[in-house]
């Protein structure tokens, strides 16, 4: 008998699988041996520049819970050791005073996000925060779980408003927060969600009842931000949505509705996932700007993973239609070919790409969160195949 379609499926997820986690451990992209760098994790790798771009907090938090996420898939005690290194990088070289964590440190001069080496992002400290739990919980490791503490204090203390809106920048030189509608991760918004995962992390080691207090006063607040469709607005003052935060709101209530058994928030988080599949066109791909009177389809890939992600996690497999089921397959489909498998370089090969700018000009980078997102989803999507429960840690989600 020759292979079936399912196992050539299955064989193919394997070697995505194999490709982009020997891209995280052998490309670079975590730095080794070098300066002050050594064990922090760059954002991405510009082929054309050949240059990495900058190291990025929020992401170095995102390889954190990444680690304890394969340790926990593989029992290789190798990926706590990389968790390690990075946090002891980050929590020496990012973590201010206040406890909040420095956005990035540039590689690059020339790059356009130089702005913002002189702000701390209160969604970047969740992630942060996150992570340094995560990998507390298995190395037992108290320099973790103190800069933890001091990071989720600046959290409750300084960036949660009267409203129970989440400041989103917090500019260091000027001693202030600041808003701005130019750019969605510069509102408050219902993508400060993800931001409960950490905290509510944080309550189950500290059991402090402010963290996970807190962490429903976030989420709460996402609530209102959902259209009755289950589309999240991303941008308060305009009305439109961006899927890459519409997918970390529904993240978000998905680990809190996950955990506190909440169903209101995993009937939100469900219902933010069939609104962004029932935008998905014939072509498989999902707008990455939504706006009431047209969409932009220019894929970006963190969306693509992160949908697939929700769909495996928000949808009773058993009670899967076909219809949902081949807007699935056309997604991985997307997410595959944005892989990178046969380049010489090693900074580059298997590593997924960013996507498209909004303008559907092609990006090349090498880029590490849409890399660990897609990681998690092709895990998950390779259980699905195999007609595995997805079990995870719902606080191992990046």
């Amino acid at each position: 008998m020759g292979i079936t379609k399912l196992e050539k499926d299955i064989k193919k997820i394997d070697k995505s699988l194999d490709l982009s986690i020997g891209w995280l451990k052998e490309s670079g992209i975590q730095n080794t041996k070098q300066s002050k760098l050594n064990g922090s994790v760059n954002a991405w790798y510009d082929p054309n520049r050949k240059k990495y771009s900058f190291v990025y907090s929020e992401i170095n938090g995102y390889f954190i819970t990444m680690m304890v996420f394969l340790y926990k898939r593989t029992r290789n005690i190798k990926y706590l050791e990389k968790g390690l290194e990075s946090a002891k990088w980050l929590i020496s070289n990012a973590q201010e005073k206040n406890g909040g964590f420095r956005c990035l440190f540039l590689i690059d001069k020339s790059s356009s996000h130089a702005h913002k080496q002189n702000q701390i992002y209160s969604f970047d400290n969740g992630i942060i925060l996150n992570g340094l739990v995560a990998l507390y919980k298995e190395t037992k490791k108290t320099f973790l779980i103190k800069s933890a503490k001091k990071c989720a204090s600046w959290i409750v203390k300084y960036c949660i408003d009267k409203n129970c809106l989440v400041k989103p920048v917090y500019e260091i030189d000027e001693n202030k927060f600041f808003e701005s509608d130019k750019e969605w991760s510069t509102t408050s918004g219902s993508y400060h969600s993800k931001i409960a995962i950490g905290l509510a992390n944080l309550y189950t080691v500290i059991k402090n009842k402010i963290y996970i207090n807190s962490a429903i006063k976030i989420c709460n607040t996402s609530l209102k931000f959902q259209k009755r469709n289950g589309r999240f607005v991303s941008f308060p003052f305009k009305g439109g949505t961006n899927a890459h935060p519409h997918c970390y709101s529904a993240e978000g209530l998905w680990v809190l509705g996950t955990f506190l058994k909440k169903k209101k928030y995993l009937f939100a988080s469900k219902k933010a996932k069939d609104w962004i599949l029932s935008k998905q066109n014939q072509f498989g791909r999902i707008p990455r700007l939504f706006l009431i009177e047209t969409s932009n389809f220019n894929e970006r890939i963190d969306s693509i993973a992160q949908t697939i992600r929700l769909v495996l996690l928000t949808q009773n497999q058993k009670k899967m239609s076909i219809n949902e089921k081949n807007k699935l397959k056309k997604l991985v489909k997307i997410l595959i070919s944005y892989q990178n498998p046969e380049a010489k370089n090693l900074k580059e090969r298997g590593a997924f790409k960013w996507g498209k700018y909004s303008n559907g000009k092609f990006s090349n980078h090498s880029n590490s969160w849409v890399t660990f997102f897609a990681i998690q989803a092709l895990y998950f999507y390779k259980d699905f195949l195999e007609n595995k429960k997805i079990s995870f840690d719902e606080f191992t989600i990046v």
